[in-house]
């Protein structure tokens, strides 16, 4: 039997679902190494000016990139031995570059100004900033240029690859630097670029050198033009970065970095609920793709819903678990005292929860439409839900900030809930009497877990404060579980004796 288990296990792994759900750990995985590494090394403070860099950094992704993973590379789709790839590639470097050092040049004019309005202290010299932002910008966007480029050429199980070969660059750089050198803020960017510089260099060197002698024609595509063509997709890439990355900046703005490391780290504790969201919609979308095509309406909704239950039975127990130990786990992670993080993790983790559960509605969307309104909805929610960020931080904190980008998740949620059921999918991507038997459960399991806490002697530890509550959620959760399912399988067994 455990050779049976194991011989599951490994295939499951070598599958292409299996890749993906490495792939989503390690990328996942490697800000819970970071956060403490930083925190307990150089302080919460260090830790949220590193947030800040990053953040701004991908601010300037979808600017620098002009879109050109949806013109450029797209246009290889389908095509894998295309020999116009490098050469498409080498187009889009360039035009990338060119924008980076047009970034470069305007931050060196704006740095001071940049740094005092987002309190950005981190920084002791100016044109570190003008250094730094432009050659993560540059990093980042072609980076995800190779994942495109990889994508296109059917070649997504080598993109996972990359992934996963990033992040072990990236802890193996991590460690170098604990053994032989100093950990400071330089070197923990440093060595994230190094190791994603490394893996750019893997792919793309490679593919130039293979197809240099075999292309001899000229691109058709003006590099002007191609950008021209990306307009759209840079706006919906800020768009992006507004609703899951500019909160960062705003608690930095009006809180401090200090601020920006309790939001980010509890973040990074609700970032396991997309994680485990991720493979499941992998599996999703060929199903509506299949179902839409075949004109498969209800096999569509039913795909939609199995899928939809299913993450929301592995996310509510996590989210209400999260709630449970905000504070002692977020003040584990930064090695400070975090107090008040309860209504935020509960805030922020409705928002990714909302977020992921529309994503049915969304994929069905996608498959029936060309994509523009879906992208002017996404612009617009976005920008709503960060205005609202913006407007509610002075007087709210970190809740008013999470509460802003929950009314974001919340006009978009709404959005395609409308424009689904108008463009025939007809209901909901849960089942309502599941959903409200799961709601149920894991509040009664978080409150009862809350009350037996309360009544505990306190912790002296923080490590006690963390397990405490998980096992006994656990074990409230769990048994709740087994009673459900116990019942439904007596219900169904009664239901079919009475049928026969």
């Amino acid at each position: 039997m455990i050779g049976k288990a194991i011989r599951s296990a490994t295939h499951f792994f070598r599958s292409d679902l299996g890749i993906r759900f490495i792939a989503e750990g390690a990328v996942r995985s490697s800000a819970f190494v970071l956060t403490p590494l930083l925190s307990w090394s150089l302080g919460a403070h260090v830790f949220g000016g590193y947030l800040q860099i990053m953040s701004l950094s991908f601010a300037f992704v979808p600017l620098v990139s002009a879109g050109l993973g949806f013109t450029v590379i797209r246009q290889l789709a389908g095509h894998r031995n295309s020999t116009q790839g490098p050469h498409l590639l080498a187009i889009a470097l360039g035009i990338i570059s060119a924008l980076c050092v047009a970034l470069a040049a305007a931050l060196a004019l704006l740095s001071d100004t940049i740094m005092s309005y987002f309190a950005l202290s981190m920084f002791e010299h100016r044109n570190w900033l003008a250094l730094t932002i432009p050659a993560l910008a540059w990093i980042f966007a072609t980076e995800a240029l190779v994942g495109e480029y990889l994508r296109a050429l059917i070649k997504a199980r080598a993109s996972l690859y990359v992934q996963i070969a990033g992040f072990g660059l990236h802890m193996t750089g991590l460690v170098g630097i604990l053994l032989f050198g100093e950990l400071s803020l330089e070197t923990a960017l440093l060595s994230i670029a190094a190791a994603k510089l490394i893996i750019i260099g893997l792919v793309l060197g490679p593919a130039f050198l293979r197809t240099h002698r075999k292309f001899k024609g000229r691109s058709t595509i003006p590099p002007f033009r191609t950008a021209v063509a990306g307009l759209p997709f840079m706006l919906a890439g800020l768009a992006e970065w507004a609703a899951n990355l500019g909160d960062r900046l705003i608690v930095g703005r009006f809180l401090g970095s200090e601020a920006v490391a309790h939001y980010g780290a509890g973040i990074m504790m609700l970032s396991v609920i997309a994680a485990l969201g991720a493979p499941v919609w992998w599996m999703l979308f060929p199903t509506v793709a299949k179902s839409v095509k075949g004109r498969d309406i209800e096999g569509c909704r039913n795909a939609v819903k199995h899928y939809t239950m299913l993450f929301l039975e592995l996310a509510l127990p996590v989210m209400a678990l999260a709630v449970l130990i905000a504070n002692p786990a977020i003040s584990l992670l930064l090695n400070s005292s975090v107090e008040q993080m309860t209504p935020v993790i509960l805030i922020a983790g409705s928002a990714i929860v909302v977020s992921q559960v529309t994503t049915g509605w969304e994929y069905y969307l996608v498959t029936i439409s060309s994509g523009k309104r879906l992208m002017i909805a996404t612009i617009i929610c976005s920008s709503v839900g960060f205005a609202v960020a913006w407007h509610f931080a002075p007087a709210s904190g970190l809740a008013g900030i999470a509460a802003g980008m929950l009314t974001g998740k919340l006009c978009l949620a709404i959005f395609y809930a409308i424009s689904a059921n108008r463009n025939g999918f007809g209901g909901t991507v849960w089942r309502s009497s599941k959903l409200i038997l799961l709601c149920t459960l894991n509040t009664i399991a978080l409150l009862l877990t809350y009350l037996a806490v309360r009544s505990l002697p306190p912790s002296t530890t923080v490590i006690t404060e963390i397990a405490i509550p998980a096992l006994i959620f656990s074990a409230l959760y769990c048994s709740g579980r087994y009673l459900i399912t116990t019942t439904e399988r007596r219900l169904d067994t009664q239901a079919n004796n009475v049928k026969s």
